[in-house]
C-alpha cells in the first residue's frame, strides 16, 4: 500500500458516528426534553448542512495503543581493515556519500617488507633459470660425449653423469615454479589494492580512529568503514507482554512522524520476537498507551519488526509511532463519497440537497456508483464535488429554505 495524506485517506469509524450521535445527546440533554419536542423551533429539527470534505475525510480508527520506534536500514555493510595488504593510502568516500555498487572506497598502500619479499623472490627466480640454462648446457654436451664415447666404460660414464643431470634439472625446474607461484601470490595489480562497495547506500560512518591506529599499527577489531542500505528501511520497537497477543506477523501498521505532520505510511510487521528484550539492552522504544498512561515496568517488552512498504519522506534515524489498522478501514475511490443517508429518491432518481452561498439549498439530481456497506459511504460519480455541503434528506426541506452550517450549529449550542 502506497504512501497517502491524511486528507485523502476515506475512512468511517463507528467511534466517529456515535461521537456525532453522542453530541447530539448532550444537546438533547441541556436543552431538555421540553426544547426537543418544539419541532421545527426545537434544535432536533433544525436542518443544519455537513461538508463533503468532512465526509470524504471521514473518522480514522486509531488503535487504542501506539508504539514508539526508528527508522533503521534493513541491511549494512562493513568493511574491515586487512593488516596484510598494507596501511591506508587514501580514503576516497566522506559519511553521508551515497555509493553504488563498485564505488572506491579506500586503497592501500603495500608493506615496505612486502615489496622486499617479492624483490628477493624475483633475484631467486632469476637464480634459478641462470641454473636450468647451465645444466641444460651440461646435459646438451653429455648428450654429445655419449654419442661420440670410443668404448662401452666411457659411455657408462657418460650416462650416469647424464641421469645425474637430468634430476638436478627437474629439481631446478620445480624450484622455479615453486618462487613463480610466491610471486605471483604476492605481485597484485593497483586495482586490488582499491577496496569497492558491494551494495548500493549512504556511508553511515568512517572510523578514522582506526585509520590512525593502523597508522600507528594498532589493530582494532571494528568495522572502518560502514554503509547503510537505503533500498529498503525497517521500524525496530517493542510490545509490552500484555500486549504481545495483539501483534503478529503479516499484521498492517499505519505509521507517523512524531512532529505530526498529517504524513502517513503504511507497513507490515515481519518478525514479533519470541524473548523478551533485556533490561539492559532497553533502548526507550515502550509502548506508548493512550488510555492507562504508560508501560508496565513490573512487565517485559518484546521487540517486533515493520517493514516499510515506501518510505519517500522518511529518513533512516527518525523516531516515528505505529498503530495497527485493518485494510478495511481504508476505502480508495477516485470519485467523491458521501453517506449514504444524505441521498434521497424522487421515483427512484437519487438526488441530494446542495447549499448555495446564501446558505440556502437546492435539490440537485446525482449519478451514484458503489457504496460500502460497512463505511456508509456512496460513490458521487455526476452532480457533487469536495466542495460543496450537503443537508439530510430527512428534514422537511424545500427549494430556497435557509440552513445551518455545520460549524454554525455546533458554536451555537
Amino acid at each position: 500500500m502506497t504512501k497517502k495524506k491524511v486528507g485523502l485517506i476515506i475512512t468511517l469509524s463507528v467511534a466517529g458516528f456515535l461521537a456525532l450521535v453522542g453530541a447530539g445527546v448532550a444537546l438533547y440533554l441541556a436543552l431538555g426534553q421540553d426544547g426537543a419536542s418544539q419541532g421545527v423551533d426545537g434544535w432536533v429539527d433544525e436542518p443544519y448542512a455537513m461538508s463533503v470534505a468532512d465526509m470524504t475525510m471521514g473518522f480514522d480508527i486509531f488503535s487504542p495503543y501506539a508504539y514508539s520506534g526508528k527508522i533503521e536500514p534493513e541491511s549494512s555493510e562493513r568493511i574491515f581493515y586487512e593488516a596484510d595488504k598494507g596501511t591506508i593510502k587514501e580514503v576516497f568516500v566522506q559519511e553521508g556519500d551515497k555509493v553504488e555498487e563498485g564505488t572506491p572506497l579506500f586503497e592501500y598502500e603495500p608493506l615496505d617488507d612486502h615489496e622486499l619479499e617479492l624483490d628477493q623472490l624475483k633475484m631467486q627466480l632469476e637464480m634459478s633459470y641462470m641454473q636450468i640454462n647451465r645444466t641444460q648446457k651440461q646435459k646438451e654436451k653429455l648428450e654429445k660425449q655419449i654419442k661420440e664415447a670410443e668404448s662401452k666404460e666411457e659411455k657408462e660414464v657418460y650416462e650416469e653423469e647424464l641421469e645425474q643431470i637430468n634430476y638436478d634439472l627437474r629439481v631446478s625446474n620445480l624450484e622455479a615454479g615453486q618462487t613463480q607461484k610466491q610471486i605471483d601470490a604476492l605481485s597484485t595489480d593497483d586495482e586490488d589494492y582499491v577496496v569497492v562497495s558491494k551494495n548500493a547506500g549512504i556511508i553511515q560512518k568512517i572510523d578514522q580512529d582506526i585509520i590512525d591506529g593502523i597508522q600507528n599499527e594498532q589493530m582494532s577489531q571494528g568495522p572502518m568503514i560502514q554503509i547503510v542500505s537505503t533500498d529498503f528501511l525497517i521500524i525496530k520497537s517493542q510490545v509490552n507482554e500484555f500486549l504481545l497477543d495483539t501483534l503478529e506477523a503479516g499484521s498492517q501498521v499505519r505509521i507517523m512522524k512524531k512532529n505530526g505532520d498529517g504524513e502517513e505510511w503504511y507497513g507490515e510487521i515481519t518478525e514479533v520476537g519470541s524473548l523478551p528484550v533485556g533490561f539492559e539492552e532497553d533502548n526507550g522504544m515502550m509502548t506508548d498507551m493512550y488510555f492507562d498512561g504508560g508501560s508496565n515496568p513490573q512487565s517485559s517488552n518484546y521487540p517486533f519488526t515493520v517493514k516499510i512498504d515506501e518510505h519517500e519522506g522518511l529518513e533512516i534515524g527518525f523516531h516515528v509511532n505505529i498503530e495497527l489498522f485493518s485494510e478495511d478501514e481504508v476505502t480508495d475511490s477516485e470519485y467523491v463519497q458521501i453517506f449514504d443517508w444524505f441521498v434521497g429518491y424522487d421515483e427512484e432518481e437519487p438526488y441530494v440537497w446542495k447549499v448555495d452561498e446564501e446558505n440556502k439549498v437546492f435539490k440537485q439530481v446525482v449519478v451514484l456508483g458503489e457504496t460500502n456497506i460497512e463505511t456508509g459511504l456512496a460513490e458521487v460519480l455526476e452532480g457533487v464535488s469536495f466542495e460543496d455541503y450537503l443537508v439530510e434528506p430527512s428534514y422537511e426541506l424545500e427549494e430556497g429554505s435557509e440552513v445551518l452550517m455545520h460549524d454554525d450549529f455546533f458554536e451555537e449550542y
